[in-house]
């Protein structure tokens, strides 16, 4: 049987039913059905788009790295000054709340599949794609003469995903010390200490 032709607008439902799905199940016991039944849709036409579970936990994954990397590398490919650039890759790296159902659902995918080959080198390839663009970002800031890494650039910008995450995790799990904005800032603080650079704050 033939797909239906809205195949983008179909597919986008039932990932966002996947992701309403786990956030309130959790990703070890999700089923087809649950999905079709959070988008509202009979359970066979889900295999229409998805041959099964695990390729929708895939595609959990493909949305992360459109949002939390290929996202943030459009939103800088403009910009020269690279204090801007990482002002706006931290901004862009922590959820607001329209992005908190797909990074809680990325944080539970993560753990509940980590002993899956697959799924870990998803998790390995996002989050090596994003300190290899900070690191790029820090290395010219340096050229700039903005920056003076206090050590290598790599390893800055592994620590700047580290806390991004734990951020992140934070924002979506309802932790009420800090809100969006308190946790761009405190990012910032430490990465404009990391790198001696004294604007790099918000303006």
């Amino acid at each position: 049987m033939p797909r239906p032709r809205n195949q983008t607008a179909r597919r986008a439902q039932l990932l966002e039913a996947a992701l309403q799905v786990i956030n309130e199940r959790g990703p070890a016991d999700l089923q087809m059905k649950d999905v079709a039944g959070a988008a509202g849709l009979a359970t066979g036409s889900v295999y229409y788009y998805y041959d099964n579970v695990d390729e929708l936990l895939r595609h959990v994954h493909a949305m992360a790295y459109e949002r939390y990397y290929t996202a943030r590398l459009s939103a800088v490919e403009g910009l020269l000054d690279a204090r801007e650039q990482v002002r706006t890759m931290v901004q862009l790296g922590l959820p607001k709340p329209a992005d908190q159902p797909l990074s809680l659902a990325l944080y539970q995918v993560a753990v509940a599949k980590a002993r899956d080959q697959h799924h870990a080198e998803m998790i390995t390839d996002l989050c090596g794609q994003q300190v290899r663009l900070y690191e790029r970002l820090l290395d010219e800031g340096t050229a700039q003469g903005h920056f003076r890494p206090l050590t290598s650039t790599h390893r800055i910008a592994e620590n700047i995903i580290a806390l991004e995450d734990g951020y992140g995790l934070g924002l979506c799990t309802g932790n009420h010390d800090y809100d969006f904005d308190e946790a761009v800032r405190s990012v910032l603080e430490a990465v404009s200490l990391w790198t001696q650079c004294t604007d790099l704050l918000p303006r």
